[in-house]
């Protein structure tokens, strides 16, 4: 546990904090999902009605959630309309969009990059593939980064891997290529795939155009839906989701984000008065989150 985090559920600050949120920005995987992927566990995997529950509660009361994840347009089209929600933002900040039906609106980010950085008709993961970011960062590190099977296909804005890096290292790489890109780490995996590292866990890194970010795109969301930063909020349990802080009222880190140690550092280096933690982990954190969300609206 984060040292003097203090928690949403005993911190005054909090409940007023929360009293003004209007529209909540959700991490997916190891925040509303449980081990496995489900909203219908807990967080030891259980089967549980724990987040659903309060998915239903939310939206009874009219309140806004907007999952914002690393994963593609299709696969968050999906959850968005099977949770009843009516917007998201995939590929890291890459992709944000309202509505998933046949009348949806959407806006893709390039970030730093000038408007004229690629050719018409070329998506960013097509340019970003023509420097052969994915290549150069595998014949430098070999053995510790592929890409991110089944996952890395039908992607628009960035590159999906996993890997063993030390991010600043994957960076230093990037930087000697022609367009200018980041590496994000979004966080630790289960599975190591056919990586041949064991010497840190497996993690999920995004290659982006420069300045494309979820905090980013949460202020591009907020100014699109007119709301202000006190009005949102964000959950997640990544040092990538930490940095959503910067761009929100309230930030909840669950439980277990604070066995990361990108999370623990982030927070060591950048004080932030908007930070809590919830007791719970995964599911039950988010639920705990949701709970305090509708009492403090009421």
């Amino acid at each position: 546990m984060a040292p003097n985090m203090p928690s949403l559920t005993t911190d005054p600050r909090a409940a007023d904090a929360l009293s003004r949120v209007r529209v909540l920005y959700t991490d997916l995987d190891g925040t509303l999902v449980a081990k496995g992927g489900s909203v219908l566990a807990d967080a030891s995997a259980a089967p549980s009605l724990v987040v659903a529950e309060q998915i239903v509660e939310l939206n009874r009361a009219g309140l806004k959630v907007v999952p914002i994840s690393g994963r593609g347009r299709i696969q968050l089209r999906e959850l968005t309309q099977l949770l009843g929600w009516d917007g998201y933002i995939a590929e890291a900040g890459g992709i944000i969009v309202h509505g998933t039906g046949l009348d949806f609106s959407d806006r893709v980010d390039l970030g730093e990059w000038p408007d004229d950085a690629i050719p018409e008709g070329v998506t960013p993961f097509e340019a970003i593939n023509d420097v052969r970011a994915a290549e150069t960062l595998m014949e430098a590190f070999p053995g510790r980064i592929e890409h991110y099977a089944p996952w890395q296909l039908d992607r628009e804005v960035s590159l999906l891997l996993r890997g063993c890096l030390d991010t600043a290292e994957g960076q230093a790489v990037l930087d000697a290529l022609p367009l200018p890109l980041d590496l994000v780490d979004n966080g630790m995996l289960r599975s190591y795939g056919t990586l041949t590292c064991r010497d840190m866990p497996p993690h999920a890194y995004h290659v982006v155009p420069r300045g494309v970010s979820k905090a980013r795109a949460i202020e591009l969301d907020l100014a699109w839906r007119g709301l202000a930063r006190d009005q949102a909020a964000a959950i997640g349990d990544s040092a990538t989701d930490l940095q959503m802080a910067d761009a929100v009222g309230v930030m909840a880190l669950v439980a277990n984000a604070f066995g990361s140690n990108g999370v623990t550092s982030g927070l060591a280096g950048t004080p932030r008065d908007n930070v809590w933690r919830t007791e719970g982990e995964r599911t039950e954190g988010w639920a705990e989150f949701a709970r305090a969300w509708l009492a403090a609206a009421r």
